[in-house]
């Protein structure tokens, strides 16, 4: 069978709480159209995981998911962090530990860090818009990661109608982050597709 394989790490966003898939998975159906071939998507994302919960998840599973012999990984990670107040520092030191373990499951050694998307107007308690602060610092850090360790950058377009509470992707956003990433990755492969042209890559 021609297929290919995507692993994506994060937390609620990723994993799709709001929605009925999550964008990785509308991601890989738009992939499998436009490319003819079979994507197989690993959504390994869990709801409220701190960026060092999700390091101690992967190294738990790093066998587990190597077995798919992954072609690509994707990771988005740090919203949690923003409620447990973690210190840029500490950040730094777990969010690297994700890209060695993504980096040693991903066969190609190929993928994304998506930066972080600002918390939208109207969103609920327990955070506050003021915390895009802290986002802002967060998204420096993995700026800095991706170039130390040549991984390109995805920032993904998101509104206040994309979203359930002005965190979580309703339907429609996870639809919209989906072609997104869709289509990054097609760039990757030479392949221009019109299915989205709002993401901004570093």
């Amino acid at each position: 069978m021609n297929w290919e394989t995507m692993i994506c790490f994060g937390d609620s966003i990723t994993i799709g709480a709001r929605s009925y898939h999550g964008y990785p998975e509308y991601a890989g159906n738009i992939l499998s159209i436009k490319l003819g071939n079979h994507w197989n998507i690993i959504n390994a994302a869990v709801s409220g995981y701190t960026t060092i919960e999700l390091a101690r998840y992967i190294s738990h599973r790093t066998h587990e998911f190597s077995v798919s012999s992954p072609d690509f990984f994707v990771v988005l990670i740090g919203t949690n962090d923003l409620k447990s107040r973690t210190t840029v520092e500490d950040f730094t030191i777990a969010y690297e530990q994700v890209i060695l373990k993504a980096k040693l499951i991903c066969k190609a050694k190929r993928g994304f860090l998506v930066k972080i998307p600002d918390l939208q107007p109207g969103v609920r308690l327990p955070y506050s818009y003021d915390m895009n602060e802290q986002i802002s610092l967060y998204n420096q850090a993995i700026t800095q990661l991706g170039e130390r360790h040549n991984i390109p950058l995805i920032s993904f377009s998101i509104q206040p109608e994309d979203c359930f509470d002005g965190v979580h992707l309703n339907d429609a956003g996870a639809k919209k982050l989906g072609h997104q990433l869709a289509d990054q990755i097609l760039t990757l492969k030479g392949i221009h597709s019109p299915v989205e042209k709002s993401i901004q890559a570093n």
